[in-house]
């Protein structure tokens, strides 16, 4: 077996964020640091600020302030000056430039795959690093079809799949300012409308029809929240339908915790982090086909329904209000499904497996 690796370099979008990508940074980081003896791990995030300080791992951090370019140039200086064999791990196909210089100096390669940056055909400056990388891993088999439908070239590429995990829930979550509601949590963003805040605001007067006493609350922020907001105001909702803004890791769980139910009709997951953190809470999820159906087992954590259909969509959220029995029951086995298969420590695992699936990355 090969010695022991001393070094690991992510490169990553962003590592402090509430953003998915970050999240699975951090959880990547972790998971490198478990390995005995653990590495040296380095994070060169695009932008954002310094690591969060729940990390427990010998690390070293720089921020290139946005700048790719300054980005490519520590690659190069690292190419020219260290040792070939470290390990560098791509959190973004549109950073895998970026270590084009390591992987031609020897370094170990693995590229993972999130969702909808991956669902397009790759430039040819990615597509020559992607066919160097000695790994390549994805959030889900979904990601992973939608990349080579995108990508026919990389149609016979293993790619490991790698199903992410949450952490363990806080001990002191915040209470939110009532109770019982319906709960989607996303950034508000207009270009992720997929997340699906259109379609459930618009089909929530019909759900009111049923259960009057129905509440959607909404966790999140983003460039699209005020034309939302404007559609609610129009349809007369403001009783109904809430904007709690972006809200503290602690108040976040305390939202999920008092939830009736979760739902999240998106049509764009890559994989869909909220579901679990959803599931960890003991809530039924309301979701649609695609990567949640990886996540979320129909009719026993939750309900799958097509997120075009306003009367699938309308009566999947009218049962689990009406039905707080069969709620709670899908609730329990989805936080049962979250102990056995999505915890942080399982996404480690399944990490660490597939690094160590090849030569190239045994010691891992």
């Amino acid at each position: 077996m090969r010695a022991a690796r001393s070094d690991a370099l992510i490169l990553t979008p962003a590592f402090d964020g509430a953003d998915g990508i970050s999240e699975v940074s951090r959880q990547i980081v972790a998971a490198l640091a478990s390995h005995v003896p653990p590495p040296t791990v380095e994070v060169w995030a695009l932008d954002g600020g310094a690591p969060v300080d729940r990390l427990a791992s010998p690390l070293r951090f720089r921020s290139a302030g946005g700048s790719r370019a300054r980005l490519a140039a520590w690659s190069l200086a690292r190419a020219a000056s260290r040792r070939p064999d470290a390990l560098a791990v791509v959190l973004h196909v549109h950073l895998a430039p970026v270590a084009l210089a390591l992987s031609l100096r020897g370094a170990r390669l693995a590229v993972f795959l999130h969702g909808v940056e991956a669902w397009q055909p790759l430039r040819v400056r990615e597509r020559v690093v992607m066919e160097r990388a000695d790994v390549l891993m994805a959030n889900s088999q979904w990601t992973a079809d939608r990349f080579k439908d995108a990508n026919p070239h990389f149609r016979a590429a293993e790619i490991g799949i790698c199903h992410l995990g949450v952490p363990p829930a806080s001990n002191t979550p915040q209470a939110p300012p009532f109770s019982g509601y319906a709960l989607i949590v996303g950034r508000l963003a207009a270009e992720e409308r997929y997340k699906g805040h259109e379609p459930l605001i618009r089909v929530w007067p019909r759900i009111l029809e049923s259960v009057p006493s129905a509440r959607l609350m909404i966790v999140g922020d983003g460039d699209d929240r005020a034309r939302l907001e404007s559609l609610v105001a129009a349809r007369r909702l403001a009783d109904a339908v809430h904007f709690a803004g972006r809200v503290s890791s602690d108040a976040l769980e305390g939202y999920y915790r008092d939830a009736a139910l979760f739902v999240m009709p998106s049509t764009g997951e890559g994989f869909g982090l909220a579901y679990l953190e959803a599931m960890r809470a003991g809530k039924a999820c309301v979701a649609s086909p695609g990567a949640p159906r990886e996540i979320v087992v129909d009719g026993v954590t939750g309900l799958l329904v097509d997120p075009l259909s306003p009367d699938a969509l309308a009566a999947a959220v009218i049962r689990l209000f009406r039905e707080p029995e069969t709620s709670a029951a899908m609730g329990r086995a989805g936080a049962e499904r979250v102990r056995r298969c999505f915890e942080a420590k399982h996404f480690a695992d399944r990490v660490r497996a597939h690094l160590a699936r090849t030569d190239a990355v045994t010691a891992w």
